[in-house]
C-alpha cells in the first residue's frame, strides 16, 4: 500500500480518538464504564455519548444546555422520577465532554445538532417518547418537535424561550439592574446599559457573580451540587464560538402555532428567560400548558426541585 494510503487509512482510524481533545478527569472513565451506557454514530463518523437509566413505560430523552455543556446537570432527575416508571435516557451532543469533540467548525449549526437528535431517537429506538430540552437544549427540543413530531408523545421546554433576541434584552436589562446597585444609585443611565457591545465591559466579575447567584443557580456559594459543578467544570468553551452568531438571532415565533405535541413550558420565577415569554408561547401553541416554579432561577431542577419535579412528573402522567 503507498505510504499516502497508508497514512489516510491511520488517520481515519484515528479520528475517533483525536475527536476527543477536552483533557479529562476521573469522572470521565466512570461515565464511560457505566450501566446503560451506548455510543451512537452520528453524521457517520463521530461518536456520541447516551445512557439509560432506569426502566419504565414513559421513555425521557432529556437535551442538555449550553451548547457544549453536559448531561451531568440532569443528575438528580432519577431521584425525583426513577421510582415513578420514568425510563431517563442521558445524552451528551457532540461536542461536550463524554463525546466526541471534533475541531471541525462545521459541526455549530442548529440544524446539524437538531437532526443529531433524529439518529440518537433512532439509535435508542425510542417511540412515542418524551423529549425534555433545558435552555440550549430547550431551543432544539422546539426545532426538533417543528421537524420531526412523528414519535414524539410529549414537550417539555424548560427554561427557554422563542425569541433570542427578546429575552437577551431582558437578560441585559437583569445585568444593568446589578450594575446599578453596585454603584450604589451613581450614574447609569438606562440608555448606556442596552445592547452586548456596551453591556459586556461592564460586567465584572462580581456582576457576573451576582447574576448566577440571583438568576442561574439561587443558592449559597460553595453549595453548589456536585453534579452543577461538574457540568461547569466539563464545558468545552474553547469549540461553540461558532455557533453563538446563530443563536443570538434565532427566533422561534413564526412557528410556534405549527407545534401540535402536547407540550410542558417550564420556567422559573427568577430565571431571565421572562414568565411573560411562556405565557406567550402558551397563547401561540395550541396544546401547550405553563408551569413557573416559584422559588427557581435557570437551573430550577436545582433549587426549586419542590416544585420543578411534581409539575413535569404531573405533565408525563397525564400524557402517559
Amino acid at each position: 500500500m503507498p505510504i499516502r494510503a497508508t497514512l489516510s487509512l491511520l488517520l481515519f482510524l484515528l479520528l475517533p480518538l483525536l475527536a476527543r481533545a477536552q483533557a479529562k478527569d476521573s469522572s470521565y472513565a466512570a461515565k464511560m464504564r457505566a450501566p446503560g451506557v451506548k455510543m451512537i454514530t452520528v453524521d457517520g463518523k463521530y461518536r456520541v455519548w447516551t445512557q439509560r437509566v432506569g426502566k419504565g413505560k414513559i421513555k425521557l430523552l432529556l437535551l442538555h444546555g449550553g451548547p457544549a455543556n453536559t448531561h451531568e446537570y440532569f443528575e438528580n432527575f432519577p431521584e425525583y422520577l426513577g421510582k415513578e416508571g420514568v425510563e431517563i435516557y442521558f445524552y451528551d451532543q457532540l461536542g461536550s465532554y463524554h463525546s466526541d469533540q471534533p475541531k471541525d467548525t462545521a459541526i455549530w449549526r442548529i440544524s446539524r445538532f437538531v437532526a443529531e437528535v433524529e439518529q440518537v431517537r433512532r439509535a435508542l429506538r425510542l417511540k412515542h417518547f418524551y423529549l425534555l430540552g433545558h435552555s440550549w437544549g430547550g431551543l432544539l427540543a422546539l426545532e426538533y418537535a417543528a421537524r420531526y413530531p412523528k414519535h414524539l408523545g410529549g414537550l417539555i421546554v424548560s427554561n427557554m424561550g422563542y425569541s433570542a433576541p427578546i429575552y437577551n434584552k431582558y437578560r441585559f436589562g437583569l445585568y444593568a439592574d446589578i450594575i446599578r446597585e453596585q454603584r450604589h444609585g451613581r450614574p447609569a443611565a438606562p440608555d448606556s446599559l442596552q445592547g452586548d457591545s456596551k453591556m459586556m465591559p461592564l460586567i465584572t466579575k462580581p456582576v457576573q457573580d451576582e447574576f448566577f447567584h440571583q438568576h442561574m443557580l439561587r443558592l449559597p456559594p460553595g453549595q453548589e451540587p456536585g453534579p452543577y459543578a461538574r457540568n461547569l467544570a466539563h464545558i468545552n468553551k474553547a469549540d461553540r464560538a461558532p455557533i453563538f452568531p446563530f443563536m443570538a438571532t434565532w427566533d422561534f415565533t413564526a412557528r410556534l402555532a405549527t407545534i401540535r405535541t402536547p407540550t410542558l413550558l417550564l420556567g422559573a420565577q427568577y430565571d431571565f428567560i421572562p414568565p411573560s415569554a411562556y405565557a406567550y408561547m402558551h397563547q401561540q401553541m395550541p396544546h401547550s400548558q405553563v408551569y413557573i416554579c416559584p422559588n427557581g432561577s435557570h437551573f430550577a431542577m436545582w433549587d426549586d426541585p419542590q416544585h420543578y419535579f411534581p409539575a413535569l412528573l404531573a405533565f408525563l402522567k397525564e400524557h402517559r
